[in-house]
C-alpha cells in the first residue's frame, strides 16, 4: 500500500510545481508587459480552476501615482494562456479624469461643479454644471470610456441633456 502512496504523492507534488510554474510564468509576462506603464510593484495571481486564474497588479507611473489593475488569465490550449489586465477605475482615476474634463471645459465657461462615478471596469459617468459669463448655468451629462483594452486613456464627452453624442473628445 505504501508503494502506491509515495508515487502518487510525488506525482501530486510534481503537478503542484507545474501549476506554480504556470502562475510564475503568467505573473512575469504581466510584469514585463505592464512595465511599459511604470514600475511594477506587485503581481499576484491565484488559480480559480484548472483553466482560469485571476488577481491583480500594482504599478507606479513616472509621476509616482500608483494604479491597481485587475488581471484575468484563461487557458487557450495546452500550457498556453491568454491574459488581460485593466486598470481599476478607483477614486484616483475618477479624480484624474474629472481634472482633465474640468481643465478643458474651463476654456468654454466657469465649471461650477463636476462629478463622475465609476460605472464598470471601462466607464465613468456623471455631470458638469457650467456658468457662462452672462451668469446663465447649464448642465452637461458626461461620460468617459476606456479607449482600448489595457489602456490608461479614456475618451470623454460632455453633452447637454437630450443631445445626441458626436465623436468623443480625447483625454486621459
Amino acid at each position: 500500500m505504501k508503494i502506491f502512496i509515495i508515487p502518487l504523492a510525488l506525482g501530486l507534488i510534481a503537478s503542484g510545481c507545474n501549476i506554480s510554474n504556470e502562475e510564475d510564468v503568467l505573473e512575469n509576462s504581466i510584469r514585463n508587459n505592464l512595465s511599459a506603464q511604470g514600475n511594477v510593484q506587485q503581481v499576484e495571481l491565484s488559480r480559480q480552476d484548472e483553466n482560469n486564474l485571476s488577481g491583480f497588479a500594482v504599478v507606479r507611473d513616472s509621476s509616482g501615482v500608483e494604479g491597481r489593475y485587475t488581471c484575468n488569465a484563461h487557458r487557450t490550449e495546452g500550457s498556453n494562456f491568454q491574459w488581460r489586465c485593466n486598470q481599476q477605475i478607483d477614486d484616483q482615476v475618477v479624480s484624474r479624469m474629472e481634472n482633465v474634463i474640468r481643465q478643458d471645459l474651463s476654456q468654454q465657461a466657469e465649471v461650477v461643479q463636476l462629478e463622475l462615478s465609476r460605472q464598470d471596469d471601462n466607464r465613468m459617468s456623471g455631470y458638469a454644471l457650467l456658468r457662462a459669463p452672462s451668469g446663465a448655468e447649464g448642465r452637461l451629462n458626461c461620460t468617459a470610456t476606456r479607449n482600448a483594452q489595457n489602456s490608461l486613456n479614456f475618451d470623454w464627452q460632455c453633452l447637454p441633456e437630450g443631445q445626441a453624442a458626436p465623436a468623443a473628445q480625447g483625454g486621459k
